[in-house]
């Protein structure tokens, strides 16, 4: 039986281990152990999604103290180094591209052990970024490469690593959609009880990006008031936006605007269920663009690039620059089609992305890991 060591940090990085860890616990010949590092007071894991994939605890929690990413980072891998060597799986797969990646993959190769990459391949180009570094720095480790599409393969072949490591399997993300979409059906609770299907826009910010601040904030304010004339506005309010509009004096004016309905951010199932029932996404974060595309949403992303070109290519998102009349513009052709030169209508869903990438990479595994 091969040990095999998944290790992640935040939401993006589980959502990718939680549907992988349930098709290895389902084979024989594989004992998967679940290594997660979160900050001090968060939830390792979802319930969610921990009951979707039968996941329980963690066989491993590490609790990062407050302090610089750096320091977080440090006490990241000194934890990680301890288990393992404790461990000494045969293979970590590493899910994600947060710090908690980041030093899972750095603190294996220090140690000898092979590594995986998953959801390998992907770039924006945004060097500045910290993600698009760690994923080039993960994908630099690893021995083996799952990507979630074509551009994935192409950019790693192009950076010299070997076509044999390199397996195009899918998009784990979507094996977590299509689980939590049955859960949130389910439950058949509405998230917004004003609100009906199809008749409100929903919009994601992320409080340390691009409305940070003053003035974008005011931008966004203008917009939603204009908006919100036309179409209802959802925005989950999180306790960090919420400090960041309070510090610039901008909360009350956000929740005075009429069919604007801030809401405490939900659960990811419910979060899903928003979006599949929104007309259009409106964001400045990566993390829901596959989704939307899957979904058939519109999602007009308020970013210089992405590191999933597939949901722009071939799925719904568009890429949009901080400029107030071109985000209307494209909104108002969202919402009366054919009224404006932009077209935002070609939606298809890219390849493998059907919920059942997590059982080709446990195909790949038995074949690539045989005595």
């Amino acid at each position: 039986m091969k040990k095999l060591l998944l290790a992640a940090g935040g939401r993006p990085g589980t959502l990718l281990l939680a549907p992988l860890y349930k098709a290895l616990k389902n084979k024989a010949s594989f004992e998967p152990v679940v290594l997660l590092a979160v900050p001090e007071g968060a939830e390792p894991i979802s319930a969610e999604l921990a009951a979707s994939f039968n996941i329980g605890e963690a066989d491993y929690a590490i609790r990062l103290p407050k302090g610089t990413p750096v320091e977080q980072l440090a006490a990241a891998m000194t934890g990680m180094e301890k288990i393992m060597r404790r461990e000494q799986p045969d293979l970590v797969l590493v899910c994600g591209c947060d710090d908690a990646a980041f030093g899972a993959a750095i603190t294996a190769a220090k140690l000898g052990l092979p590594v995986a990459a998953v959801d390998a391949g992907l770039r924006s180009y945004e060097r500045s970024s910290a993600e698009e570094v760690h994923r080039v720095v993960i994908d630099a480790m690893a021995d083996l490469h799952f990507v979630s599409e074509h551009s994935g393969e192409y950019n790693l072949i192009n950076e010299g690593v070997a076509d044999e490591k390199v397996f195009f399997t899918g998009n784990l993300i979507i094996d977590s959609l299509v689980a939590l979409m049955e859960q949130a059906n389910n439950a058949e609770i509405s998230v917004v009880q004003e609100v009906k299907p199809k008749k409100y826009a929903l919009v994601i910010l992320n409080p340390s990006g691009r409305f940070s601040d003053k003035a974008s904030l005011a931008m966004m304010h203008r917009l939603l008031q204009e908006i919100s004339g036309t179409i209802t506005v959802v925005m989950p309010l999180g306790s960090e936006l919420d400090a960041v509009m309070q510090q610039h004096n901008t909360g009350e004016s956000f929740s005075a605007i009429d069919e604007v309905k801030l809401i405490a951010p939900p659960p990811h199932s419910s979060l899903l269920k928003l979006l599949r029932d929104s007309m259009l996404l409106l964001t400045d974060i990566e993390e829901m663009q596959s989704e939307a595309t899957v979904m058939n949403v519109p999602c007009l992303t308020i970013m210089e690039s992405s590191s999933r070109p597939a949901t722009i290519e071939i799925g719904t998102n568009v890429l949009v620059s901080l400029d107030e009349d071109d985000i209307k513009s494209r909104i108002h052709d969202i919402l009366h089609p054919g009224a404006h030169t932009h077209l935002t209508s070609r939606s298809k869903i890219p390849e493998k992305w059907d919920g059942a990438a997590a059982g080709r990479i446990v195909a790949v595994l038995d074949r690539v890991l045989k005595d």
